[in-house]
């Protein structure tokens, strides 16, 4: 493998880390940015709050989520270009006489 190809494998195998790491920090402030709820004194008023609340939570949860997602997918791409590299070559020795690859 070419020493520049090496160079963009570990880049992507440290893109995907990242990616996973910074959507576990992400999950962890959770807590933190879900004060609990309190009483406005009207039901309906409680009951909205609740409902947001919720809504900031879930998609608190779904950034995260994203987050995991796009760091599979540059692990996905990392191992098709390692795949695609040790298809190459063992194409390129298979086609070379004895001696020569």
């Amino acid at each position: 493998m070419a020493a520049d190809f090496k160079a963009v494998m570990s880049d992507l195998t440290s893109m995907a880390r990242t990616f996973h790491e910074q959507a576990r920090a992400y999950r962890e402030l959770g807590p933190s940015l879900s004060p609990p709820g309190v009483s406005g004194g009207d039901a309906g008023l409680d009951s909205a709050l609740r409902e947001v609340a919720l809504l900031i939570s879930a998609l608190h949860c779904g950034f995260a989520d994203r987050l995991d997602d796009h760091g599979d997918l540059v692990a996905k791409s990392r191992d098709a270009f390692r795949r695609h590299d040790i298809d190459v070559h063992g194409l390129f020795e298979d086609l070379m006489p004895d001696g020569e690859g």
